[in-house]
Order: C-alpha cells, then structure tokens, then sequence
C-alpha cells in the first residue's frame, strides 16, 4: 500500500481538532448558554416527607401563588398569598378569610385590616419574610397550593399527615433533588 497518496501533511495528522469547524463551537456555547439560562430559572417546590414525589411550577420573581384552607376553629375557607423574591425567599404578602375569630389575624400590628364588603370576606395585607414554609396534610383542612389556574391538592398528592416544605430554589438545584 502506497502511502504517499495520501493528503495528510504534519500539521493535520494526528487527532483531529473539533475547532476546525467555527460552527461547532458557537453550537457549544450557545447550547452551554441556553442551559445556563433554563437551570438558573425559579421552581416553587413542594418537597415531601417519606420521599414522596415533588411536585414544582416555575415562576418568575415577583411572581405569586397561593395557600388554601379551611381554618380548624371557624371552619371557613382561608387564602394566604405569597410573593417570590428569590431562592429561599417568599413574603406573605395578605391574608384572605370569612370569618373573625380563634387564630385568625386581626391586629393592626399585624398589617393593613380591610373589610372587603361585596365579597364578605376580610383581607389583613402584611409582608411577613419567610425561607421556606412548612405544612402538615389533613383531609378535615383540604389544603391546596394554588398556582395561576393550576391547583396541587395536597391530601390527594401526599395522604393524611404528611409534612410538606414549600420553598423557592433554582431548576438545577431541583435536578440534584432528583438525583439524591
């Protein structure tokens, strides 16, 4: 076999340089650019006890999600709202209710009190910070976590008394939840 045929010089044999190719390399970074970009994104997890599957929506900063329930001493249905700032940051921001009583908020100190009269319901605006939030399932409270028009039924995901942390992390740190 004749080797002098072929078109190798010194400078090309050998390996072969993937940057030999421009577009291969602007491929790299914008591939290494778009998964920056999709991992650094916020998730509202909703991380269980038992390891239990998580459930998670995304949502922006300043974006909001709510906590519904039926409170355990005056049986009406209470809503507590959320804001995100960011990753293991959350402020309640108002909570919605029927009814005065036994361990519902009233105090001035604890907020701007209005009376919302065509809804019947009362509303306490506050900024109270939180870094995660913890909730124990119970069929008798049916709580939910509601996020634009979707809704995650805590009983039905979870069962009776399970513990479930709420919290705000990045979408790379929910893909190393799932690796753990």
């Amino acid at each position: 076999m004749n080797h002098s045929s072929t078109d190798r010089t010194p400078a090309s044999t050998g390996a072969r340089s993937f940057f030999k190719h421009p577009s291969f390399v602007f491929l790299l970074l914008l591939i290494l650019a778009a998964v920056e970009w999709y991992g650094n994104q916020l998730l509202v997890v909703l991380v269980p006890e038992n390891s239990l599957p998580i459930q998670s929506f995304a949502v922006e900063k300043g974006g909001e999600w709510s906590y519904h329930y039926k409170h355990s001493v005056q049986q009406t249905p209470v809503d507590e709202f959320f804001r995100v700032n960011g990753v293991d940051d959350m402020t309640m921001t108002h909570t919605t209710y029927e009814s005065l009583g036994v361990g519902l908020p009233y105090d001035p100190a604890e907020g701007t009190f209005k009376s919302l009269k065509k809804d019947g319901k009362f509303d306490l605006e506050m900024n109270r910070p939180y870094k995660s939030l913890m909730f124990r399932t119970a069929v008798q409270a049916m709580p939910k976590i509601i996020h634009k028009d979707k809704t995650y039924d805590l009983c039905l995901l979870y069962g009776q008394g399970t513990l479930v942390e709420v919290k705000v992390i990045k979408r790379y740190q929910y893909w190393a939840l799932h690796v753990l």
